[in-house]
Parts: C-alpha cells; sequence; structure tokens
C-alpha cells in the first residue's frame, strides 16, 4: 500500500510546472492530490473539501503562503500547512512569521523530505518529528 493511500492534499503555487511536479510527486505515493493556483483558490477548494494537508507556495499574487496560512489556521487549526520557498529570508527572520506552520521547505526540495514531511502531517505527529521516531512507540 502506498504512503498516502486515502489522504488528500492541496497544492497550492502559481505555477503550474510546480504545481504539476509536486501533485505527480504526491500521487506516485497515492496522495489524492487537489491543485490551487493562488491563495484564493485554494480557500474555494477548503470550503468544499476536507484536506489532510496543504502544501503551498510563498510567493504567489493575490494572496501569499503567510496570509493563506494565517487563514487557514483561523478557520481550519487542525490543517497541517507546509510552506515552501526559496526566499532566504523565511530562512531567518521568517521562521518567527511561520510559526503556524507544520513545517518550512526550502525550494528546490528533495522528493523525499517533502514525502517525510507530509507522512508525519497527516499522520498527525508534532512538528519536527520524523515518522521514523514513531514507529514502534
Amino acid at each position: 500500500m502506498e504512503d498516502g493511500y486515502g489522504k488528500r492534499i492541496l497544492v497550492v503555487d502559481d505555477d503550474p510546472d510546480v504545481r504539476e511536479i509536486i501533485s505527480v510527486m504526491l500521487g506516485e505515493a497515492g496522495y489524492n492530490v487537489y491543485g490551487a493556483c493562488d491563495g484564493l483558490d485554494a480557500l474555494d477548494s477548503l470550503k468544499k473539501r476536507r484536506y489532510d494537508a496543504l502544501v503551498t507556495d510563498y510567493h504567489m499574487p493575490k494572496m501569499n503562503g503567510l496570509e493563506l496560512l494565517d487563514l487557514v489556521q483561523s478557520m481550519w487549526p487542525e490543517l497541517p500547512v507546509i510552506i515552501a520557498s526559496s526566499d532566504s529570508f523565511l530562512r531567518t527572520e521568517g521562521e518567527r512569521l511561520l510559526a503556524p506552520a507544520y513545517a518550512l521547505l526550502e525550494k528546490p526540495f528533495d522528493r523525499t523530505d517533502l514525502l517525510e514531511i507530509l507522512r508525519s502531517a497527516v499522520c498527525g505527529l508534532p512538528k519536527g518529528v520524523p515518522l521514523q521516531s514513531q514507529a514502534f512507540a
């Protein structure tokens, strides 16, 4: 059985190629993947369907990843949000702003890193706890 069997993931990125690459990676791992082109599109999707996790880009038109994170935290506080960005600001001062996010994934990221973070998120593990450490707990 694939890792993500039966789990719904919303992927939000304004770059259709990036959105497609992430969607294919997650689909190959068994996740049911849905896409949104920006934060407003993501909010529409969140109102229509329950998701197990959200993976979003930080820099997007109309609504950036931080604004989306804030709205998701207020409306769906149990939904883990993973923010992906290549912005060096986020690795330093941005950590404080993005503290409510489940994880910050630096672009370009490795498929293994994305899948490990996502597995932990959909399993309900606390932030920063790798799934392997919980295998026989």
